[in-house]
């Protein structure tokens, strides 16, 4: 087993399932338990208040079409994809389809901004980066190096 892949997949899941939760499962209605906001921060906190109607607007705003079915695809591919990609399940897949969410993350809201900044597509890239380390070198789940 490779460590490096093990953190990368764990890590990058992570990052991911935290990010699809709320555009699948919560909204504006919904409390957010204080341990979470605790090992989460505040960001968390708008993110569900947000929730996937608010999601669905945004993208509607972006000219997005069908974006309520949207909203429901990249909270799926993100919360159920980040987990897959924690476990090592149909990491090469899994990895191709959350890179393809990264590079419409960055086209659609992101390269406005620049690289740098709080806006800017550093941590979508940095993101899209691991994706393709993930999706080039398979989950580091083999014994051998062999395919």
């Amino acid at each position: 087993m490779n460590l490096g892949l093990l953190l990368l997949r764990l890590i990058v899941g992570n990052i991911f399932a935290v990010h699809g939760y709320p555009k699948l499962f919560v909204g504006p209605e919904k409390q957010v338990a204080p341990e979470a906001v605790r090992y989460l921060g505040p960001g968390f906190v708008q993110q569900m208040q947000v929730g996937r109607k608010g999601f669905a607007e945004g993208l509607r705003g972006m000219g997005v079409p069908m974006a309520e079915m949207m909203a429901v695809v990249v909270g799926t591919v993100e919360f159920f994809g980040g987990l897959l990609l924690m476990l090592g399940c149909f990491t090469r897949p899994i990895a191709l389809l959350l890179s393809a969410d990264m590079v419409v993350a960055i086209w659609k809201v992101h390269w406005p901004y620049g690289l740098v900044g709080p806006k800017g597509f550093e941590f979508p890239l940095s993101l899209l980066g691991a994706c393709l380390a993930l999706f080039f070198a398979d989950s580091g789940t083999r014994k051998s190096g062999k395919d």
